[in-house]
């Protein structure tokens, strides 16, 4: 398991159409798709960038979602996460 949450928490946040970025207090940023959370995907830029920073993770209250550092840093994608393939058709993604 990760050690040290401590120095993994949250504390900044940008949310664009294609990307999620979060630094945490060890000086990391750590990028995942925003495909990868799909009200996140679906919310308006007010609403992906409202968010409250918890110990271990952050929640959009505007979206009620909430994405933890350990999913983010294990690669774990939302049931129903769907990225889009080089032509622009979405795809379903199996999880690993």
């Amino acid at each position: 398991m990760i050690e040290h949450l401590d120095n993994m928490r949250p504390v900044d946040l940008l949310c664009d159409d294609d990307l999620l970025h979060v630094e945490l207090t060890d000086g990391r940023i750590v990028s995942v798709p925003v495909w990868w959370y799909p009200p996140l995907q679906e919310a308006l830029p007010v609403e992906r960038n409202n968010v409250e920073f918890m110990p271990d993770s952050i929640h959009w209250p505007d979206i009620d979602l909430d994405v933890t550092v350990v999913s983010m840093l294990l690669g774990r994608q939302a049931s129903g996460a769907r990225s889009q393939d080089v032509s622009g058709k979405m795809q379903m993604r199996t999880r690993q």
